[in-house]
This record gives C-alpha cells, structure tokens and sequence, in this order.
C-alpha cells in the first residue's frame, strides 16, 4: 500500500490536468513572444548595439 492519500485515478487525472496546464502556459508564452516580435517588427533582431 502506498502513503499517498490519492487513488491511481486521482493521479492519473492530476496528470493530465498538470500537461494541460504546462501546455496553456507554452502556449501563452510563444503567444507574448511572437506579438512583441510583431509589434517591436523584424529589424529589432538585426539592429546593432
């Protein structure tokens, strides 16, 4: 017997609700990236310091 107080369903669900979640905030986050690329516009990368 385990010492977790949840079942293997538990688990399982806490699993994929944890992926999906990880998944939301990728998602998010490329979303962020791509509109600052955007809006900041393509030259920013090839501007020199």
């Amino acid at each position: 017997m385990t010492n977790t107080p949840f079942g293997p369903e538990d688990m399982a669900r806490r699993k994929k609700r944890a992926i999906a979640t990880a998944l939301i905030l990728v998602a998010l986050v490329a979303l962020f990236f791509i509109t600052t690329i955007v809006r900041l516009g393509g030259s920013v990368a090839m501007r020199s310091m």
